[in-house]
C-alpha cells in the first residue's frame, strides 16, 4: 500500500487525482489519510469516485488513545451551534498550526501494520509532520515523497532544491518551474502533467457534478450574464468584499462568489461556501466569465473556454510589488486594471453573445498555452502518467 496524506483541500483535490490515475496503472493499493480532521473530506464529494477505484481512507483519529481522545473531543464541539463555533477559530487555528496528532511510533506502527511501502506528502504539509514522517519512514525502510501540487502561475520562478532534501523523490506537476539539472536532481525531481487538469480527469469527474460542462450553453440572450468571482489568499477580504460589492451593483447579473478553501480551519459543515455551495469546478461550469487573481483555477477555466477577467490592479491596491504572469500578453485572458475597467468589460459582455470557443485567435493562444504549461501532448486524451513515476509505485 502508498499512503498519501493530506490536509486541506487542494492537496486533497490533487492527490484523489494522483491516486486513481495511479490506480489504473499499477497492481498497487492507495490510501488517503486526512491529519486536520476538523475538517470532514465527505463534504467534497469525491467519496463515491474512491469506493469506485478501491482508494482506502485510514482514520488517523483511531492511530493512538490521544487521537481517540481528540475525536471524542472533536465530535463534541462540532455539536455545537453555528454561532458558537465561528468564535473558536483559534481552536482550529492551535489545531492545524500547533497541535500534533501522531509521533513517529504511531506512524511506524501504521505503517508495519499497513504494509505502507511509501509516504507522499504535498509540500505545504506543516514542518512538525514531515519531520515526523521523514523519521518515520528512515526507521521503517520505504520512501518518503512530496508533490509541489498545482500551477505555477508567475514567471521565472526557480525553486530551491535544498528545501526537498528530505524526501527520496519530489513530483513537480508543472512544465515551468525551474530546477538545477545536476544529475542528482534528474533522479530525486521528476516533472509530470497535471492529472487535475488533464481531459481525462475532466471527463472522470464530469458525472459527479450537479453542474455539468457539457450542459452548459454559452447563449446568453435568454438569461442574465453567470459571473463568478474566485477568491485567493494572497489578496485581503477587504479587497475582495471591495470587488464583490462592486459587482452586485451591476443590474442583471447572476453572481457566485467562491472562497478559496486554503486557511479556512472551521468545520466545514458551518461553511456555507463548502456545504451549501457548488465545488470551484462545477462553478467554472455554469459561469460565463470567471473573475479572479493569480489561481490555478484560471487553467480549467482557460481549458472550458470561459471568458477571464484577471484583476491585475489588486496587488498595486494593497502595496505589493508586481508579479509578470505566465499568460501575460496572451488572448486567453484579459487583464483589468481598475474596478471602473471591471464594471465596463461585465457590461460590455451583458449586451453580446460572447462564445469565446468560436474565436479562431483565441483557440490558437489556447492550445500554445496548453502545451507549454501543462504538457506537449496535453490534447491527447491517452496521456498517461510518466513511466518513471509508475515505477514508484508498482510492485
Amino acid at each position: 500500500m502508498h499512503l498519501f496524506i493530506v490536509h486541506q483541500f487542494p492537496d486533497y483535490d490533487n492527490f484523489v487525482s494522483i491516486t486513481v490515475n495511479l490506480k489504473k496503472k499499477t497492481n498497487s493499493n492507495f490510501a488517503i489519510m486526512n491529519i486536520f480532521p476538523v475538517h470532514d473530506l465527505k463534504y467534497y464529494g469525491f467519496d463515491t469516485l474512491l469506493k469506485k477505484h478501491k482508494i482506502q481512507f485510514i482514520d488517523v483519529l483511531k492511530l493512538n488513545k490521544r487521537s481517540i481522545l481528540i475525536n471524542f473531543l472533536l465530535s463534541f464541539l462540532i455539536m455545537f451551534p453555528k454561532a458558537i463555533i465561528e468564535k473558536l477559530n483559534r481552536v482550529w487555528y492551535y489545531f492545524y498550526h500547533k497541535y500534533t496528532i501522531f509521533y513517529k511510533k504511531h506512524l511506524v506502527t501504521l505503517i508495519k501494520s499497513r504494509k505502507i511501502k511509501s509516504i507522499n506528502i504535498d509540500s505545504s504539509l506543516p514542518e512538525r509532520y514531515k519531520q515526523i514522517i521523514s523519521s518515520a519512514c528512515k526507521e521503517a525502510n520505504i520512501k518518503f515523497n512530496c508533490y509541489r501540487i498545482g500551477i505555477e502561475l508567475r514567471q521565472d520562478i526557480a525553486i530551491k532544491t535544498e528545501d526537498y532534501n528530505l524526501f527520496d523523490h519530489t513530483i513537480i506537476q508543472d512544465q515551468n518551474l525551474i530546477i538545477d539539472e545536476s544529475e542528482i536532481n534528474k533522479k530525486k525531481f521528476i516533472r509530470i502533467a497535471n492529472p487535475r487538469y488533464s481531459l481525462n480527469w475532466i471527463d472522470e469527474v464530469e458525472n459527479s457534478y450537479r453542474y455539468k460542462f457539457k450542459e452548459y450553453n454559452p447563449d446568453i440572450t435568454k438569461r442574465k450574464l453567470r459571473v463568478l468571482l474566485v477568491t485567493r489568499n494572497e489578496v485581503s477580504n477587504k479587497s475582495w468584499q471591495m470587488i464583490h460589492s462592486e459587482l452586485k451593483k451591476i443590474k442583471n447579473i447572476d453572481l457566485k462568489i467562491k472562497i478559496k478553501p486554503r486557511g479556512q480551519f472551521r468545520p466545514l459543515h458551518i461553511q456555507e461556501n463548502i456545504v451549501n455551495e457548488y465545488n470551484t469546478s462545477e462553478l467554472v461550469n455554469w459561469a460565463d466569465v470567471v473573475v479572479s487573481h493569480s489561481t490555478s483555477i484560471l487553467i480549467e477555466a482557460i481549458i472550458k473556454d470561459k471568458k477571464i477577467l484577471f484583476l491585475n490592479f489588486l496587488f498595486a491596491l494593497e502595496g505589493k510589488k508586481e508579479v509578470k504572469y505566465i499568460f501575460e500578453n496572451q488572448y486567453i485572458v484579459e487583464y483589468i486594471e481598475s474596478t471602473e475597467n471591471l464594471i465596463k468589460r461585465i457590461q460590455n459582455l451583458k449586451s453580446i453573445e460572447h462564445d469565446i470557443s468560436d474565436y479562431e485567435k483565441y483557440q490558437k493562444s489556447k492550445k500554445i498555452f496548453l502545451q507549454e504549461n501543462l504538457e506537449s501532448n496535453f490534447f491527447d486524451k491517452k496521456n498517461l502518467l510518466k513511466e518513471d513515476l509508475i515505477n514508484i509505485y508498482s510492485g
